[in-house]
């Protein structure tokens, strides 16, 4: 199963100031947007994929929301409001989660209290990581293994220091062009590239 992993900076952990923070710095609809565009197919969902966000605006430690498609239960609706009362759901439950505890809610989701960094670590260990980068290998000239791990950000650019650390550890860097696209643009590309090598 391939892997999508979306960080995000200025997301709160606590449900309520998640729900707060729609339309303002953290940006957080930008998330819903990354969910459907993952994981929904016409008439169903991609069993093939999962999609994680790595929250970062905390008063203790980052929070990974996971989605796996192969586990995806019934959900309320797929509105912006509904996926967004999904995940705050989820984090309302993780409230207090100590340092890399794992929960899984009702809903198959599973949250995890930890880093960015640290969750590419692990992956690293067992997968192809890439990122996205404009001056990175064109995406239509690669041929991805499978269970591979893409790395996206929301709005907010990955800073360099973090964009170099990555390269040192070995994720790959690939362009799918040279016009910058929202996130949830871009897991729509890489999985047309996905499909089409199948």
């Amino acid at each position: 199963m391939n892997e999508f992993v979306v960080r995000a900076r200025k997301a709160p952990t606590r449900a309520d100031d998640f729900l707060a923070a729609v339309g303002k710095e953290g940006h957080v609809e930008y998330l819903a947007q990354i969910f459907n565009n993952t994981l929904f197919v016409s008439k169903g969902h991609r069993e093939n994929v999962i999609l994680t966000f790595v929250l970062e605006d905390s008063k203790d430690y980052s929070r990974a929301i996971t989605v796996r498609g192969d586990q995806l239960g019934s959900l309320a609706g797929t509105t912006e409001a509904d996926i967004l009362d999904l995940l705050a759901g989820s984090l309302r439950l993780a409230e207090g989660l100590a340092k890399e505890a794992v929960i899984v809610t009702p809903e198959g989701i599973i949250v995890q209290a930890i880093s960015f960094e640290h969750l590419v670590k692990e992956r690293l260990e067992t997968q192809q990581v890439y990122l996205l980068d404009k001056k990175g290998a064109d995406v239509r000239q690669q041929d991805f293994e499978e269970n591979a791990v893409f790395l996206l950000t929301d709005h907010i650019p990955m800073p360099r220091k973090t964009f170099k650390s990555l390269k040192r550890q070995g994720v790959a860097n690939i362009s799918l062009g040279p016009i910058m696209l929202h996130a949830s643009q871009c897991v729509v590309l890489i999985q047309n590239e996905l499909d089409r090598q199948l």
